[in-house]
């Protein structure tokens, strides 16, 4: 797990990863180290649940419009498992892209 601060604002971001956990939860939905096809299928069955909308991101993962949370993939041997970045833009940003660094996008 990484922590990222901006100096003068604090901690933005949180980056959990797939392989090392720590398990992480969010409404109920198991969000790290699974196989990506069943936690999207768990995403959209939440949206249509809750009449709220997903949104992808540049690398095609789903995520709850409404949760702060952008999802990735990374390789786990001959598989691949999510990994989650849990962000606050606050009134510094006005996605998750503007405020995590690099890094995040091409962890692992």
């Amino acid at each position: 797990m990484r922590s990222y601060f901006i100096e003068g604002t604090g901690l933005t971001c949180v980056l959990v990863d797939g392989l090392r956990g720590p398990q992480v939860t969010h409404e109920g939905i198991r969000l790290v180290g699974r196989v990506p096809s069943e936690l999207s299928e768990e995403m959209e069955a939440y949206a249509i649940e809750h009449d709220t909308g997903l949104r992808s991101s540049p690398g095609g993962d789903l995520s709850i419009d409404s949760f702060e949370i952008e999802l990735g993939a990374q390789r786990a041997g001959d598989t691949v498992v999510t990994w989650a970045l849990f962000f606050n833009t606050g009134e510094i940003a006005g996605t998750s892209w503007d405020i995590a660094p690099a890094e995040v996008w091409h962890h692992w």
